[in-house]
């Protein structure tokens, strides 16, 4: 059995990361020159992200930059866009401080095309901003584009957003993040996007924000696996579970960021339904949920988007304890939606309300819980090994029902694939009854990629008692490393390329009765795709005691 490593990623985490995961819910703002033209060009509505109008209707360069002529900036009220915020329920708010285009939105001393130099603005927007949050009590990030098409020393815009970083852009990106990250307060998080660094361009960038500001998070999208949180693909709520910190990022329409002032905005009630929907995905998912709204040019708010935020967080404030300072429950599988936990209670977030009114929680194995939808009590009783909730139309609510079940104990159910262990038998510990957490990855936005990093089992013993932990390989293969990681314990193992099956014993785990463990397997290698090698894992009885 080899030594002791630290934990792994998944269970090892700096207490500035899980404030980062705490904050939950965001408001993300694309603003920029793109704002003025507002989706139209030369009276032609143009298709597709407004944010890049510039690249789709192909707007020369003397032409694109008359838009700051227009980008006055006199409704820009940063006090009221973060009291929209607050009223949403977002702890954090994100404004693109470079997108695309190279226009800054800041006062930048490396560039005149910014907001204080370039346009009858003549304020330092971002600074406005982010003594706003200070105020509120909120937290600042902001995003930045790795490409610019203004630069003379970037490449020239290409037909795509993945274009290498030249050395000159590197050193202005270097000058411009040094600027952002010492002269407008702590920072939550620098959203870097697009663009395609070399390895050592992503860490050297990374290098800098954790040099400036230890705790401020790096986005995925500086790439090459130099992230502190992984963000998803645009307008994505991902479905399985991922590893570690991450972020899901949408746009009230998700056909584009920037304004649009022909977009069709009719449906408030079903906008705030969807995007409630989503949040609540996100963080049952373990996620950070960012929303993303286009201010006009001029800087106001977009009625539409201001009854949107006020309506999502009419419902944050009526469930924001199933939402802030919460935990996933993976390892509960619902048909009828997903949930969350907090000390002493259950919180369900009820998708799809069974046809006979019935919320069952499989395997439980305390006493009969209280149900509350809001302030209404629901019947609650326990059958055949199942907690089963009458929910009453009129509890029901059309944007997202939540059901708090309060309980006793720590651990009031047993999953349905947890492995069950009892006194002198062993158990295998099979692929159907893992859980697969997975890496969001890429070396631009085009490779990005999901993999399996980490397979984990629940344990659950019926009595104390020690188990070893045996892995085997039925046909041999090449060299394959892998890390056990038993609650705060991680032990690496290795089988050496052979062409004969092999076996290890790996690490003796010690159980007590009704206290649930997980065992995960991952890749040797850290943040590694976790290849299947033939592998299976077995728990042989080492000793036991009745318990």
């Amino acid at each position: 059995m080899s030594d002791s490593i630290p934990k792994s990623p998944l269970h090892a985490e700096a207490e500035h990361v899980g404030r980062w995961r705490d904050l939950k819910f965001g408001l993300m703002m694309h603003w920029g020159l793109y704002s003025v033209a507002g989706g139209v060009w030369k009276d032609e509505k143009i298709p597709g992200y407004n944010e890049q109008i510039m690249h789709r209707a192909r707007i020369p360069w003397p032409e694109y930059e008359s838009l700051t002529e227009g980008f006055t900036a006199n409704e820009w009220d940063p006090d009221y866009i973060t009291e929209l915020a607050e009223a949403a329920g977002m702890n954090y708010v994100v404004l693109t401080a470079k997108h695309h285009d190279g226009f800054n939105l800041w006062h930048t001393r490396l560039s005149d095309f910014n907001v204080v130099d370039a346009t009858p603005a003549g304020r330092d927007v971002t600074r406005l901003l982010a003594d706003a949050c200070v105020r509120r009590k909120l937290h600042l990030g902001l995003y930045y584009s790795l490409i610019d098409w203004h630069y003379p020393g970037a490449l020239p815009m290409s037909n795509h957003n993945s274009d290498a970083v030249s050395p000159a852009l590197e050193a202005y990106t270097a000058g411009q993040l040094r600027e952002l990250l010492t002269g407008y307060g702590p920072l939550c998080e620098i959203w870097f996007d697009m663009g395609k660094p070399t390895l050592e361009q992503s860490q050297a960038f990374a290098d800098l924000v954790h040099e400036l500001q230890p705790e401020c998070m790096v986005s995925g999208r500086i790439w090459n696996g130099q992230d502190d949180f992984m963000e998803c693909g645009d307008n994505e709520v991902p479905e399985i579970w991922v590893e570690g910190p991450w972020e899901s990022s949408s746009s009230i329409f998700h056909d584009t960021w920037g304004y649009r002032s022909w977009q069709e905005r009719e449906d408030v009630e079903g906008k705030v339904r969807e995007k409630i929907r989503e949040l609540a995905m996100v963080v049952a998912r373990g996620g950070n949920y960012l929303l993303n709204i286009g201010p006009r040019g001029d800087g106001s708010i977009v009625d539409f988007d201001a009854d949107v935020l006020r309506g999502i967080g009419r419902w944050v404030k009526a469930n924001k304890r199933a939402i802030f300072h919460s935990t996933p429950l993976p390892h509960l599988n619902l048909e009828y939606g997903y949930a969350t936990r907090t000390p002493g209670h259950i919180h369900l977030f009820v998708t799809a309300p069974p046809t006979d009114g019935l919320l069952r929680i499989p395997g439980w194995v305390t006493s009969c819980p209280t149900a509350r939808v809001a302030s209404t009590t629901l019947d609650c009783a326990v059958s055949d090994g199942s907690v089963v909730i009458t929910l009453p139309g009129h509890a029901v609510d059309p944007n997202l029902t939540v059901v708090t079940v309060a309980h006793d104990g720590d651990h009031p159910f047993i999953p349905e694939k947890a492995i069950r262990l009892s006194s002198g038998h062993s158990a295998s510990l099979p692929a159907a009854a893992n859980l697969a957490w997975h890496r969001i990855v890429g070396n631009d936005y085009y490779s990005l990629r999901k993999y399996v990093a980490t397979r984990e089992w629940l344990l659950w013993p019926s009595a104390a008692g020690t188990w070893q932990l045996v892995a085997r390989r039925s046909s041999g293969g090449k060299v394959a490393g892998f890390v056990l990681t038993v609650g705060d314990r991680s032990v690496p193992f290795i089988f050496p390329e052979s062409d004969r099956p092999q076996e290890q014993a790996c690490i003796c785990i010690a159980c007590q009765a009704g206290q649930p463990l997980t065992v995960q397997l991952s890749a040797i290698i850290p943040h590694a795709e976790l290849a299947d090698q033939g592998l299976t894992l077995e728990l042989i009885p080492a000793t036991s005691n009745q318990g």
